[in-house]
């Protein structure tokens, strides 16, 4: 009964990964193990119906490290008798198990279950494991996507999920503005502090890009002192100069705790390069290099500058 139950869950969720609509596994977001388990309990709970005629299915989960405890799964199929309470209990690790509380039909349906109980427990615990292996896949898949210092994207992430952005932003006729950003002077930082006081600036510069632009917008880290900012279904080369300028100002107010005793503070300012899709590239290649291009032009006019590419104005940049 067992291979016969796991069988049925691994072919429903096969069945729902072909489906385009079925939702994507969500990058660093709180409680991301709950919304893994979330999303394939549910379809446990066919299963169960389909093979053990299980109509009422309850699933906690408990962390005892993060202190959460909740119910993550409960179906909605009438009252739940506690004399018809059957559970099992899955140890994920030391801290955290899963409590599968199935309440039965009827005391004949508790008496059919309870003679399943160790082929019940066997198709949980491998469920269980399975989803838990999946979790710590995508948190190894997401470190490899992530910059260690900052929390924000690579460039790995920019070049595996860019074309994907592109070719919708073609379908739906849309402009998409990338931001490319460089801390100015940053090399003095280092130079009249150290590593660790670079570390705070760059990660001033992260939260404050992160909490600027839109939830869809993508901030991503792409090397040294410089950042992209990804700005989806932007209307047009106003509005993208328009985020540009604000964040140069805030940027300019933003204050890096240098040293706790004295309260210290260090302030530093940037530049933007701003390059526009489809107007100024067409591939990835082509958006790293006018960005960078435009940067580089902005620099070149001084502090707190943004720099909007234009092919009749970037003629000599090429040469250096």
């Amino acid at each position: 009964m067992s291979n016969i139950m796991i069988n049925s869950f691994k072919q429903i969720i096969e069945d729902k990964q072909k489906d385009s609509s079925h939702g994507d596994f969500s990058i660093n977001e709180d409680k991301k193990i709950i919304k893994v388990f979330k999303e394939s309990l549910k379809y446990l709970a066919i299963s169960l119906h389909n093979t053990y005629e299980v109509e009422n299915i309850k699933i906690e989960f408990c962390d005892i490290t993060n202190n959460y405890n909740d119910c993550i799964y409960e179906t909605e199929n009438g009252i739940f008798e506690e004399s018809l309470k059957l559970q099992y209990f899955v140890e994920l690790s030391q801290n955290v198990k899963i409590n599968y509380i199935i309440f039965c039909n009827n005391t004949q349906h508790l008496s059919k279950l309870e003679k399943n109980y160790e082929g019940l427990i066997t198709t949980f615990d491998i469920i269980s494991q399975t989803l838990y292996n999946k979790y710590l896949e995508d948190c190894i898949k997401e470190l490899s996507l992530k910059d260690q210092i900052t929390g924000l994207y690579n460039r790995k992430y920019l070049e595996t999920y860019l074309d994907n952005i592109l070719a919708l932003s073609r379908r739906e006729n849309k402009k998409v503005a990338f931001l490319k950003i460089g801390i100015d002077k940053f090399k003095a930082v280092i130079d009249e502090f150290d590593y660790k006081i670079g570390d705070k600036v760059l990660i001033a510069l992260a939260k404050l890009l992160k909490h600027t632009v839109r939830s869809s917008d993508i901030v991503v880290r792409v090397d040294g002192d410089e950042f992209l900012v990804v700005l989806q279904n932007i209307g047009n080369e106003e509005n993208a100069i328009m985020i540009a300028e604000k964040l140069i100002t805030l940027f300019g107010e933003e204050k890096v705790l240098v040293n706790e005793n004295t309260n210290q503070t260090l302030m530093k300012t940037i530049c933007i390069g701003i390059s526009l899709f489809p107007d100024n590239a067409e591939n990835i290649d082509e958006i790293l290099r006018t960005s960078d291009n435009a940067l580089y032009e902005a620099r070149n006019q001084g502090r707190s500058k943004y720099f909007v590419f234009n092919d009749t104005q970037m003629h000599t940049i090429d040469l250096f």
